[in-house]
């Protein structure tokens, strides 16, 4: 089967409803290459919203223009959250050895954006592909000068070799293998509050000899529409994610990760 043609299910994971997320479900459903399914992992805060959620995503869902995609929906409350888990949650949903991996506060920058991701999966030693975060043009409070500025602090965070699951395709075999490590808190506390278990992944799937693409044309549009709240949060974050990076970076591999999912 050519990579054109191979099946792709796209998992979106959200917090209650996002404001972007009906914009994202209609770019997904008029991309060139269509995704034979969609897999909305919603972290609900409470179970008004989790039952209202459902109610408008099943409505909203018939309007949108498709064709053969399946749409599913698998739920998780704030006291059973993590990064890790609610990641695997919808890796473990999907039915495709391709799976793209999103939030419902991203948008794809162009309408070939995941035909895009998906070429490189033509070489078998391809674990994962990932891209660039841009603003959101509502963010900008600096014009082109924040977007410049935004981008570079992406570029220098986002390393060639981390497959960030803001935006991804990863194959659903290797992720089987090596789940994103929902343990990984109890070796780095700080984790559970940022997260990086997708770059534990990366790290581990080079280890054993895989690549992880980084292309710029398979980015996304991805920002809280905070101004320069948001660009000073940025920086401190990449001092924070460093350090992080750091103490990932020293552990022992080959490693075992582990899920409740796959236990």
């Amino acid at each position: 089967m050519t990579v054109e043609k191979r099946k792709v299910s796209v998992v979106i994971r959200t917090r209650d409803k996002e404001k972007l997320l009906e914009r994202l479900l209609e770019n997904l459903a008029l991309q060139t290459l269509e995704p034979t399914e969609i897999v909305i992992v919603n972290n609900y805060s409470s179970e008004d919203k989790k039952w209202l959620f459902e109610k408008e995503m099943s409505y909203f869902w018939r309007l949108i223009p498709r064709r053969k995609m399946a749409f599913k929906m698998v739920t998780l409350s704030d006291e059973e959250f993590s990064h890790a888990y609610s990641t695997n949650l919808g890796v473990h949903t999907a039915e495709n050895e391709l799976v793209c991996i999103t939030n419902a506060h991203s948008l794809p920058i162009s309408l070939h954006w995941l035909h895009d991701g998906i070429r490189h999966f033509r070489s078998p030693i391809v674990a994962g592909v990932s891209g660039f975060f841009l603003p959101h043009s509502e963010g900008k409070v600096f014009g082109e000068l924040d977007g410049v500025l935004y981008h570079l602090s992406q570029k220098v965070v986002l390393r060639q070799d981390w497959c960030s699951t803001i935006n991804c395709i990863i194959r659903k075999s290797l992720w089987q293998s090596y789940p994103f490590d929902e343990d990984l808190p109890k070796i780095i506390p700080q984790t559970r509050k940022y997260g990086l278990e997708d770059y534990d992944w990366s790290k581990e799937m080079v280890f054993r000899g895989y690549k992880i693409i980084i292309d710029p044309k398979f980015s996304v549009f991805h920002s809280h529409w905070k101004g320069f709240n948001e660009m000073i949060r940025n920086i401190r974050g990449y001092f924070v994610y460093r350090r992080l990076q750091q103490k990932i970076n020293q552990l022992k591999r080959p490693r075992k990760s582990f899920s409740k999912l796959l236990a």
